[in-house]
């Protein structure tokens, strides 16, 4: 935007507002610092003609960017990239532009769905309750037990992994020889180490089956029972050898191991107590928390119920994951500049040979992503408009067919060659952008 008085010969001076350089009335801008030379007092007009002239470049550069960006896949970053810069906008400034532009506007409309009648609707949540609570998991765990002849499962037991265990253990004592090799004297200590190695490494397989059963059923009292496994597992064959008078020695490595493997473990059964004590007193703190389960009084004990709280609000407030989902959406935007520039150099390794070098690529991609932003921009408005879902059917692929053109008609290369390096960086930009949102789906829930 300019000012029809910009340039009147009756406001042009003689010296430099900014930098005292000389000028002449026939210079419009100073040649040293690039002002325009202009005596007129600053108007309200001419300020915001500046500033929405810096801010979005709505002059003839923008509009001579803006159109064959997005009709003309990869000229723009051509032939910026050649030299002719000053007929276009600023690649970043613009990518930041149109990105800030989109999540204003998600942001719009996630206040605007905050009056939507749906979310009084107590129907809805009423029979998530229903389901929640009889969703009951009467399943026994499967392991690999049932597949052997020495084992009877007791059915008031099933669903406890120490007493599993410990009944496995017996089974195997009293319906092989196990006993009587480990109790001869004829036989070696290294033959009787490896024997128990075998006997050892059959528990933890059984033990592994039964976690991760536990994990998938979101099933906490099993993975509860693991904190005094070891100690249990070990007693009870202490005791099996001593009834037998088996003077065996266990190795050392195999009583500390077990523990070693389930003390990660830990964390989880902390989480799940803090969880369940959430549950009971919403009022509650984390240091009354502590104080009650016992557990040691720390910033990372502190920092554990958090997380805790933060996992109950998300399973059973609405409102609170309705704005964690939006506080992630919101920060995307930021994932995606620190994500850009190492999607960029895997761009540039594909096309080590070309000539352009690093910024150049990364010109090109700000390009790419300035075009996703808008497109997305339109047909979000326009489905959110007319209710549909174009972004799902249309959207998608005709960003796929525009990043194709680009690659091509920017690099230069033959379409075999092209359509390669498309399905690769695809692949890539899609294991990036999953990783990107995992850490910042992580980083907001910390928070």
């Amino acid at each position: 935007m300019k000012s029809t008085t910009r340039f009147s010969k009756n406001i042009r001076g003689i010296e430099c507002l900014n930098c005292k350089q000389p000028l002449s009335h026939q210079d419009n801008f100073c040649s040293n610092c690039g002002q325009v030379n202009d005596l007129q007092p600053l108007s309200v007009k001419q300020f915001f003609s500046e500033f929405f002239s810096g801010f979005f470049s709505f002059d003839s550069r923008f509009f001579r960017t803006f159109i064959p960006l997005v009709f003309k896949p990869g000229k723009v970053s051509k032939s910026y990239i050649e030299g002719k810069r000053m007929q276009y906008a600023n690649p970043f400034r613009l990518y930041l532009n149109v990105t800030i532009v989109f999540f204003l506007l998600q942001s719009l409309f996630s206040v605007v769905d905050k009056f939507s009648l749906n979310e009084f609707s107590s129907e809805n949540s009423n029979n998530n309750i229903i389901k929640d609570s009889t969703h009951i998991n009467t399943t026994p765990p499967d392991s690999i037990l049932k597949d052997l002849p020495l084992f009877k499962s007791n059915e008031n037991t099933s669903n406890d992994l120490t007493q599993n265990l410990l009944l496995r253990i017996d089974s195997i004592f009293t319906s092989t020889n196990l006993l009587e090799q480990l109790k001869t004297d004829s036989i070696p200590k290294t033959i009787k180490d490896s024997i128990y190695k075998d006997f050892f490494n059959s528990n933890n397989k059984y033990i592994s089956e039964q976690i991760n059963n536990a994990v998938e059923n979101n099933d906490w009292n099993v993975i509860q029972s693991m904190s005094t496994l070891d100690k249990d597992t070990y007693e009870h064959v202490e005791s099996i050898l001593k009834e037998n008078e088996v003077d065996y020695v266990i190795p050392e490595e195999y009583k500390s191991q077990t523990e070693a493997d389930f003390n990660k473990f830990n964390f989880f059964k902390k989480l799940n107590k803090f969880s369940k004590y959430d549950k009971a007193h919403p009022d509650g703190t984390a240091l009354g928390a502590m104080e009650e389960l016992g557990v040691a009084k720390t910033r990372l004990n502190a920092f554990n119920y958090k997380l805790a709280q933060n996992y109950n609000k998300i399973l059973d407030d609405p409102t609170f994951r309705e704005s964690y989902v939006n506080s992630v959406i919101s920060k995307i935007s930021i994932a995606l500049f620190f994500l850009l520039p190492i999607f960029t150099l895997i761009l540039s390794l594909l096309y080590y040979k070309h000539k352009w070098n690093y910024t150049e690529h990364l010109i090109f991609v700000f390009n790419v992503q300035t075009v996703f932003f808008l497109l997305l921009l339109i047909f979000t408005i326009f489905d959110r408009f007319l209710a549909t879902n174009t972004r799902m059917y249309i959207f998608v692929p005709l960003f796929l067919f525009y990043l194709f053109k680009a690659l091509h008609n920017f690099y230069g290369q033959h379409w075999f060659k092209t359509a390669l390096k498309f399905i690769l960086l695809n692949i890539f930009y899609f294991i990036l952008s999953v990783t990107g949102l995992i850490v910042v789906m992580f980083i907001v829930f910390i928070l």
